[in-house]
């Protein structure tokens, strides 16, 4: 009987164990784009400080000039700054990955910048955005790298 048991218990174990071991990617993938969206409807809704802040994971870091001095979540306060008036940034992933063991995740797509020009005309900055995302100890996901890429500018007329 006890023997039974243990058996039972160690099956258990290698169950769970390959659970963990293998991990539904397509339902992680579908999870960590979700998350995207929701990272950018919210910065639509409540600004981009409200959303850099609420999905940035604890030990989050920006490429910067000096990336140890751009870490954590005052990093993320010092890189926005304050929302300013007229200006709004969404984005959209083409694709996104996950790590075989299911803990890291990354996504990349285009991004578009708007914000009110010298002259009052709309400026409009385009380009792509990566994403690096790490499930949290409660299950959820923050992005811990998030960084952006500007489209390079169209060629003049003529050729230079």
């Amino acid at each position: 009987m006890i023997t039974r048991f243990i058996l039972s218990f160690l099956l258990g174990l290698t169950l769970t164990g390959a659970a963990r071991a293998n991990p539904d990617k397509a339902k992680l993938k579908a999870e960590v784009a979700a998350m995207e969206d929701s990272f950018c409807g919210m910065a639509r809704e409540q600004g981009l400080l409200a959303a850099f802040s609420h999905f940035a994971a604890p030990d989050v870091a920006f490429l910067d000039p000096d990336p140890r001095k751009f870490r954590g979540p005052a990093a993320v306060r010092e890189r926005l700054g304050p929302d300013k008036p007229g200006v709004s940034l969404t984005w959209s992933a083409h694709f996104t990955d996950v790590s075989d063991d299911g803990t890291l995740a990354y996504n990349y797509g285009r991004y578009e910048y708007r914000s009110p020009g010298a002259d009052g005309h709309e400026l409009l900055h385009t380009g792509w955005f990566l994403t690096i995302w790490k499930r949290q100890p409660d299950g959820s996901w923050k992005y811990v790298m998030d960084n952006g890429t500007p489209d390079r500018p169209a060629p003049k007329p003529g050729g230079s």
